[in-house]
């Protein structure tokens, strides 16, 4: 009986020996999916733990794992449930990291004095000795965007290394670099990632991160190569994948970002979370069937008001315009205001610029204008929306509009405006008949040109006609004898080129014959104006007359159609100068 007694006494304690080997292996296991964004997985791993052996450390790793959810998703409810369930094990003694958990919710809820507070008694009741302690203070103040203190994270996981003393722990140098990376010191974020690194721990993690350091210094190719190595190192670890797919739509590489967003979502779970960071994605890398795919799969079940958004921009972008309208004025009016970005009223105005209503085309194209200055007011960067306002005034002919939009352009420009923007303001006077504005601006457009596009030397000569048709002084000659002399032979040969230097000859042979009184010079321009141009009546009419009749006073023509520049806004042909 007593072998019996002692064979099941020497099993139970192999049992128990090989339970808690199990378990030590589980909370790694559940670190590893909670790094790799295995969310789900993540949270079955910490709640069987805290169910089967409820012990002060698995209640810490409960209540870690809400504090570490995806894109703001942080329950502190439960987070303080489950690191209040850890203190309460041993009330004489409370476990001291799960009282730095409850410390730590109390400051991502916003109290960051009393946050202080507790962690400074805790490491007093742990007299500044317990290294996991003063690390876990440090991380707490890395985990929030918004509510963060790069400086004191680095003191106090600085303090825990000190009194390690096997520095084999790859977390501590990680949280260094996610302090250093909120302070935007890629150099020092660098440094403890390579330090991690050197520790043949989390491969995966640590590559993804220094990947995100050369991406926020914007050395892609660097970044690209430590995405590459972090998958290398685990090609299941979704994070690369996510971040791969950032990098390639900066790059414009809109197949090869889409096919990572979905690697990252593949690799990850399809959580409703996870699918919306992939539409995201997907969305950014122009895949907005595959996004609207995802999308409609959790439309229905899906409580946060941002599927609307991401809906109407996808809707937009596809050209299903008055729905994608309709959904982002959903968005707006649901969602808080502190939720609302400028691109949001951006796109609105995209929207309403592309809905096919003829019978609502006037008002659509105001709201359109509206909400896209509000979105240039905010400071939405995204889109070209001073072109587009343009094209809308263009399109409706609204010249004295479309004036204004350039004449607001190049105000606001930093660098006051380019060759293109003046052109343009000076084409949109011209076709308001504001001649005399038109003729100054065209001036600094040539300016700018320095002469790479002599077209705006034709336009001016027409402004300075159009704007003062009695002239008597021939004032335009200076600017179309530049456009001739400074054009090169290909130019001339041009045929589409023909009619400008017809234009310009003719003006030239009248001031000769009624300005300088010279008949020679007088013909020559005139022939050259029919050598271009055979049909040009005003210079036949003139030959006629030096042979008896009564020349022809130089008047206005119809002023000319928009002949824009490359990069400039604005429909008709462009001479090949």
């Amino acid at each position: 009986m007593n072998k019996i007694l002692k064979s099941l006494s020497v099993s139970a304690v192999a049992i128990l020996a090989l339970s808690f080997q199990t378990m030590a292996q589980t909370v790694q296991d559940g670190l590893r999916n909670l790094d790799a964004e295995r969310y789900n997985a993540a949270e079955t791993t910490f709640k069987q733990l805290a169910s089967i052996a409820p012990t002060a450390e698995n209640y810490f790793y409960l209540g870690y794992y809400y504090l570490n959810l995806q894109d703001g998703q942080v329950d502190l409810v439960q987070a303080k449930e489950a690191f209040a369930k850890g203190t309460a094990l041993d009330a004489k003694k409370p476990d001291p990291l799960c009282r730095v958990g409850l410390a730590t919710v109390k400051l991502l809820s916003g109290d960051r004095a009393g946050a202080k507070v507790d962690f400074d008694l805790i490491k007093k009741d742990t007299k500044n000795k317990n290294a996991d302690v003063l690390f876990r203070i440090g991380e707490a103040y890395t985990l929030s965007d918004k509510i963060n203190d790069p400086a004191e994270a680095v003191i106090n996981i600085q303090a825990g290394l000190d009194i390690q003393k096997v520095k084999n722990n790859p977390d501590y140098y990680i949280a260094i670099a996610m302090a250093n990376l909120i302070k935007n010191d890629g150099g020092a974020a660098m440094t403890a990632l390579e330090n991690a690194l050197n520790m043949g721990q989390k491969t995966a993690k640590i590559r993804t991160l220094m990947g995100r350091v050369w991406y926020q210094g914007k050395n892609y190719p660097k970044a690209q190569t430590e995405f590459n190595e972090a998958i290398k190192a685990d090609p299941e670890y979704a994070p690369a994948y996510y971040y791969l797919s950032s990098l390639f739509t900066t790059f414009g590489k809109f197949p090869q970002a889409a096919e990572n967003a979905k690697q990252a979502l593949n690799k990850s779970e399809a959580t409703p979370a996870a699918k919306l960071r992939y539409i995201k994605l997907a969305t950014a890398s122009k895949d907005y069937d595959g996004a609207l795919n995802i999308l409609n799969q959790i439309f229905d079940t899906e409580k946060d008001p941002i599927k609307f958004r991401l809906k109407g921009y996808i809707q937009t972008e596809k050209g299903e315009c008055a729905d994608g309208a309709k959904n982002i004025l959903e968005f707006l009016g649901q969602a808080s205001k502190e939720r609302h970005l400028a691109s949001d009223w951006g796109m609105l105005g995209r929207a309403y610029a592309c809905i096919k209503d003829d019978a609502a085309k006037k008002l659509n194209d105001s709201l359109a204008v509206s909400n896209m200055e509000i979105a240039i007011e905010k400071g939405d960067s995204t889109f070209d929306y001073s072109t587009a306002i343009a094209n809308i005034y263009r399109a409706s002919k609204n010249w004295i509009k479309l004036a204004g939009a350039y004449e607001k352009n190049i105000a606001s420009s930093k660098k006051g405006g380019t060759a293109p923007d003046y052109y343009n303001l000076a084409d949109a006077y011209m076709r308001s008949r504001d001649y005399v504005k038109a003729d100054t601006v065209y001036s600094k457009a040539i300016e700018l040109y320095k002469d790479s596009w002599l077209f705006p030397y034709m336009q001016k000569a027409r402004a300075r006609q159009y704007g003062n048709p009695t002239d008597t002084t021939f004032s335009a000659a200076p600017y179309y004898d530049k456009y001739i002399k400074l054009s090169t032979d290909a130019m001339k040969a041009d045929v589409k080129n023909a009619k400008y230097f017809s234009e310009a000859y003719g003006y030239l042979g009248y001031r000769a014959l009624l300005i300088e009184k010279d008949t020679v010079k007088a013909t020559e321009y005139m022939n050259m104006a029919l050598k271009f141009d055979p049909t040009n009546t005003k210079a036949q009419q003139v030959l006629q007359s030096m042979s008896g009749a009564t020349p022809a006073t130089p008047g206005t023509t119809t002023p000319p159609n928009n002949n824009a520049p490359n990069g400039a806004s604005g429909g008709g042909i462009q001479p090949k100068n």
